[in-house]
């Protein structure tokens, strides 16, 4: 959820309130501890692919193009979480269900439709049990 402050008097305040759903029906879901595995500073963030970690089997890593074909989950937490590289967070992800693929925080140059082997991103997902639906968001900020 985020709220921008467009407008304020003595007497108004204007607020436009907007949630995000990234899951949208009958998701399961597992929890796990996240590393940052990544040279620099990472803003964790709801949508975001994660694979196993296979140094610690109890840990998830963020997904990056070399690995997509190992993706196991979809961050599901409520806030942005800057990590420093190896801190950790313990989280939850989504393993199947409805999402909404414009939600989705996919790494730099990646789409759904980009190939992984002989496969594409979103056949990857739909193979772990995600349903991918693309959804309007008729949000409008009016007063």
């Amino acid at each position: 959820m985020s709220i921008t402050q467009r407008n304020q008097t003595r007497s108004q305040s204007t607020a436009d309130i907007r949630h995000k759903h990234v899951f949208l029906f009958n998701n399961t879901y597992q929890s796990a501890i996240f590393l940052n595995n990544t040279p620099g500073e990472l803003t964790l963030k709801m949508g975001s692919l994660v694979v196993r970690n296979t140094a610690s089997p109890a840990q998830v890593i963020p997904a990056t193009t070399d690995n997509l074909a190992d993706v196991i989950g979809i961050v599901a937490v409520d806030d942005d979480f800057v990590l420093d590289t190896t801190e950790t967070l313990d989280i939850n992800y989504g393993t199947s269900g409805d999402v909404n693929e414009n939600e989705l925080v996919l790494p730099s140059g990646v789409t759904l439709d980009t190939a992984v082997g002989n496969k594409t991103l979103r056949d990857v997902l739909n193979g772990q049990g995600f349903y991918l639906r693309k959804t309007t968001n008729n949000t409008k900020f009016d007063n």
